[in-house]
């Protein structure tokens, strides 16, 4: 039988690369939120406070999932094909459930939120592969 590559140290390192995007897209959907409140796009605390906790579950998945993509693969590709996917699934999601016959500015802004709020994850986690504070899946 042959050896899993899923160790307790990597696992512990998907946990952590999960932390970090969820903590980077918790920040920036609270902060994206806020700006649509503040503009008058949104109004609804509780399901702006669902989008929130939602966001951040995917971005700790995204975290995850991102990891065992890359592995020790730098291919830009693979990076902007993670984050697109991510985005296209959750933000088209969003926009299914709000379907109201025409696309409007705010399922656009919800498109766009997934996108944002991924890269910023995508970014965190490089930053912290290059720091050394996160290491990469071994192939």
């Amino acid at each position: 039988m042959p050896s899993s590559s899923f160790t307790p140290q990597e696992r512990l390192e998907s946990i952590k690369g999960g932390a970090v995007s969820g903590a980077v897209t918790l920040a920036a959907s609270l902060l994206w939120n806020g700006g649509l409140v503040a503009a008058g796009l949104a109004t609804a605390a509780t399901a702006l406070l669902l989008n929130v906790a939602v966001t951040t579950f995917c971005g700790f998945l995204f975290g995850v999932t991102y990891r065992y993509i890359l592995r020790q693969d730098v291919r830009p590709h693979l990076k902007s094909g993670a984050v697109g996917a991510f985005a296209l699934v959750r933000g088209l999601s969003q926009i299914e459930g709000h379907w109201r016959g025409a696309f409007d500015l705010l399922e656009g802004l919800h498109l766009l939120e997934s996108f944002v709020v991924f890269t910023m994850a995508q970014l965190a986690i490089d930053r912290a592969f290059q720091s050394g504070n996160l290491r990469p899946f071994k192939s």
